[in-house]
């Protein structure tokens, strides 16, 4: 039964394994003294500081600080974690692995979750057949041809075919027609099938060429999706699911690994066609993300594996911007021995167009001739000053730069950045140092809205209060401010975005109907936010122009110098909302973005009535605004009182049932 492996198995299972014997199968050790001794595997050099010694059976890397036994070493050099670790090094001795008994709930969760697994691996399995043996199969055949792309490559990357129709897919995998309803949700769940409103289902994937995203294991966990039609968009990838987070994974990682070969670097890209491309030129290290930014979390799992990172960007203006919100993110987790570059491509090519015109030699060239992490650094922001070689431009210059390198935590790496700024300005590094010191962080550029939604939470996550403590009562009464004083306390009005917004725009582009349910979206207002006029414009144009699909609502939207932003987020939107219906998810999304609201336009009265001598000196407009948030909050208070005490109004306190009456017949 699945489960916690017991600690006495796990003691046992490295009794009967040799640290040296685990090692050996996967780096080369060589015998020196009692000991063994190789370069170190997780990270760059030229002289075997590994030791492994077999009486302890231990490794310590004297150069990195790498560490553990023998289980600790599988998971660091085959990136699995623990349970996969034990299991791996208890079939090396023929020892099976007992689990623990875990909750039904428990279990239940996981067998749901391998259940993803097995229906994603047969729905790519499904589409590669559909490729080979389709009677439409010329079409996508036709297309990855004219794109360059070998019958050896499609295979290696498994790449596949979704045939035009409805229910393909369903058919294939549903079980008897379809009829299989574990099946049939487990497709839905897997981000393969979509449920309408009135319960008919129809397949995600239609008329495209399939690109299987795999996880470090090599299991099928998402797809990318590229029409071979007029349908939009043009690429569509899987949604978030419990086996998907576009945000933790990358395409083409799992095949780099399969190469067997030491990895010196990675080349990070948009596409999935750049990925396939470049590994057709011999280029067996680039990756893309899934349509999303770069991520930490992607770092780390790179950097993990290879010490440095090359970003590749288009040379337009865009690219420039990418790259410039790329700092931000790198900075502070750059350690040393690690190396970021920023490749710059002509404009109007990609990696795929220019590895075919330069092959693999000249490509590297390029990358060779990439731009160090410093130089992009100091060319930045040298690009907001007029004259960067001037006494004032040098100046300046340094007071930008001081606080950023700060950040680095790499010592040696920081204070090679330190170095190159003082060579730039002919300042001192001490007094550099003093600046950042003295000087708040400072921001690399002003960043437009990101396009791509956070990860969506389940329907229980949703609360206005963010996991903090609910106030007592009181902190919302209707008390006197005559005498408001300015050292109390004040919230200022929340500058980020709430991520509710992005959940909104989602559910209205999911499902349009449920536009009646957000009626009046003047509150947000208090939400100063991209999203939030995107959010309001959106209600607008589908409240004139009624539509009942997702498809309808976007081609409603087609013309919006938004629309990427709208389309990014429903192709991301995780629908599972549980035994939720659309309505009740939408009521909920709704009813906290109001709270939310409530706590800020209360927070700006309070502040704005600092300043014109009290509460009572404050427009007749702010006074009733603070009255209605005041009641919306002082409502919820004592509607979570109601939900601890079961429902049951009369476990309320006396105080708590009269005004909890007196609040529901004001808003009603």
């Amino acid at each position: 039964m699945a489960g916690r492996i017991p600690q006495s198995f796990i003691e046992d299972l490295l009794s009967r394994v040799n640290i040296v014997d685990v090692v050996d199968s996967r780096i080369r050790l060589k015998k020196a003294g009692k000991n063994h001794s190789a370069c170190c595997p997780f990270h760059n050099e030229k002289t075997p500081s590994f030791t492994v010694a077999s009486d302890k059976q231990f490794y310590y890397c004297f150069g990195c600080g790498a560490k553990g036994n023998a289980i600790g070493f599988v998971m660091e050099f085959d990136n699995i974690d623990f349970p996969e670790a034990v299991e791996t090094l208890a079939g090396t001795v023929a020892m099976e692995v007992p689990k623990e008994e875990i909750s039904p709930q428990q279990q239940k969760k996981q067998q749901e979750r391998l259940s993803l697994y097995d229906l994603s691996g047969s729905a790519a399995e499904f589409y590669s057949q559909q490729l080979r043996f389709h009677e439409n199969r010329q079409a996508p055949v036709s297309y990855l041809k004219k794109r360059g792309l070998s019958g050896k490559a499609a295979k290696f990357f498994n790449i596949g075919y979704a045939p035009p129709g409805w229910d393909n897919l369903k058919k294939a995998l549903g079980g008897e027609s379809g009829g299989d309803e574990e099946k049939m949700q487990g497709l839905k769940d897997a981000g393969l099938m979509i449920e309408k409103d009135n319960g008919s289902t129809y397949d995600r994937f239609r008329n495209r060429v399939i690109y299987p995203i795999r996880d470090l294991r090599g299991r099928t966990i998402g797809f990318g999706a590229r029409t071979l039609g007029d349908d939009k968009p043009k690429y569509l990838n899987s949604p978030e699911t419990p086996i998907f987070n576009k945000g933790n994974e990358l395409y083409g990682l799992y095949e780099c690994r399969q190469i067997r070969q030491t990895l010196k670097r990675f080349l990070v890209v948009e596409g999935y066609m750049d990925v396939v491309a470049l590994h057709e030129f011999g280029i067996h290290y680039a990756v893309a993300t899934l349509g999303t930014a770069t991520s930490e979390t992607h770092l780390h799992k790179l950097f993990k594996i290879a010490p440095e990172i090359v970003f590749c960007f288009d040379g337009d203006e865009a690219g420039r911007r990418a790259a410039k919100r790329g700092l931000d993110l790198v900075l502070p987790i750059l350690e040393d021995g690690q190396q970021i570059r920023f490749l710059f491509l002509p404009e109007g090519e990609d990696p795929d167009s220019m590895v075919r015109k330069e092959g693999k030699d000249g490509f590297e060239i390029r990358m060779k001739n990439a731009l160090g992490i410093s130089e992009f650094l100091l060319s930045t922001l040298k690009q907001d000053i007029d004259d960067p070689a001037s006494l004032d431009g040098r100046a300046r210059l340094a007071k930008l730069a001081s606080p950023l390198l700060q950040q680095i935590p790499g010592k040696v790496l920081q204070t090679l950045f330190w170095q190159a700024l003082a060579d730039d300005t002919q300042i001192e590094i001490e007094q550099l140092k003093s600046l950042a010191i003295s000087e708040p962080k400072t921001a690399i550029a002003p960043q437009p809205p990101e396009n791509i939604p956070q990860q969506s939470q389940p329907h229980a996550s949703f609360d206005p209060y963010e996991g903090q403590p609910y106030p007592e009562y009181d902190e919302y009464g209707h008390g006197d401010m005559e005498n408001y004083q300015h050292d109390s306390p004040s919230v200022p009005v929340e500058a980020k975005e709430h991520p509710l917004i992005k959940q909104a725009i989602a559910l209205i582009l999911h499902a349009p109907h449920v536009i009646p349910s957000f009626g009046d979206m003047a509150f947000l207002q208090e939400f100063s936010g991209h999203y939030s006029q995107l959010l309001q414009r959106l209600s607008q144009v589908l409240t004139a122009t009624p539509a009942q699909q997702t498809l309808d609502a976007l081609s409603l939207l087609a013309t919006d110098p938004d629309y990427q932003s709208y389309k990014q987020i429903t192709e991301s939107y995780n629908q599972t909302q549980g035994h939720l219906s659309q309505e009740q998810v939408a009521n909920d999304c709704l009813s906290q973005l109001r709270l939310k609201a409530a706590k800020q336009m209360k927070s700006r009265v309070i502040k704005k009535s600092t300043t014109t001598g009290g509460f009572k000196q404050l427009p007749q407009e702010d006074q009733q605004l603070f009255k209605w948030a005041s009641e919306l909050l002082e409502l919820d208070i004592l509607n979570q009182k109601l939900i601890k005490v079961g429902g049951k109004v009369d476990l309320l306190s006396p105080q708590d049932q009269e005004k909890l009456r007196q609040l529901n017949e004001q808003s009603s």
